[in-house]
């Protein structure tokens, strides 16, 4: 399910932690030469949870979730060699290992705010602790989370064609469940809630 981010120089890829199930084993971050498919460099994540999202570049840097339920931010030089890699926990409210906020969400970037749909205990279970995520990331902080039927697995769409009268930005993600929702998420830089 891991997509990849390609340049010229290198390709990142998320992996599957290599265990049974989403979250017993450990994933790695991937850089390989676009050109020859050599790697660059392999990084083991610190914690366990299959990467299963695409990875978005934003300012220099790369973001990326995991079904373990983490957001991550990879540093990258030029040449394509993994400098370092920070998370974030993400929450559905459970704080259990056994029930983790998943999320195959590649992360929506813009003006310094990540959106990520998030996973609640119970995949398929309504109002479980289901979310749409959105992170700060120069605090490097949860700046809220709402609430959603089912799970938004889905990358979310963001629209900037209101901005300039409103100063808000729209947000669209689909809840991953029967029948299914599609959620407008306004938000704006600063808002808490």
């Amino acid at each position: 399910w891991s997509g990849a981010y390609v340049c010229d120089q290198f390709t990142l890829i998320g992996t599957d932690d290599g265990e049974v199930g989403y979250t017993t084993g450990y994933a790695h971050l991937l850089s390989l030469d676009t050109n020859t498919g050599k790697i660059i460099s392999d990084v083991q994540m610190n914690v366990k949870g299959d990467i299963r999202s695409s990875i978005t570049q934003y300012e220099g840097k790369y973001y990326f979730t995991s079904k373990g339920g983490y957001f991550f931010e990879a540093s990258v030089d030029s040449s394509g060699a993994i400098q370092q890699i920070r998370e974030k926990k993400l929450s559905n409210g459970a704080n259990n290992d056994s029930t983790p906020a998943m999320s195959t969400s590649t992360p929506t970037i813009y003006n310094g705010r990540a959106y990520v749909g998030v996973s609640g205990t119970g995949q398929f279970t309504a109002y479980s602790g289901h979310n749409i995520t959105v992170i700060d990331i120069a605090n490097w902080e949860i700046a809220y989370s709402v609430p959603t039927q089912g799970y938004p697995q889905t990358s979310g769409v963001l629209t900037t064609a209101y901005e300039q009268e409103t100063g808000k930005v729209y947000v669209y993600f689909f809840d991953n469940f029967t029948p299914g929702k599609l959620r407008v998420l306004e938000d704006s830089i600063g808002q808490v809630s």
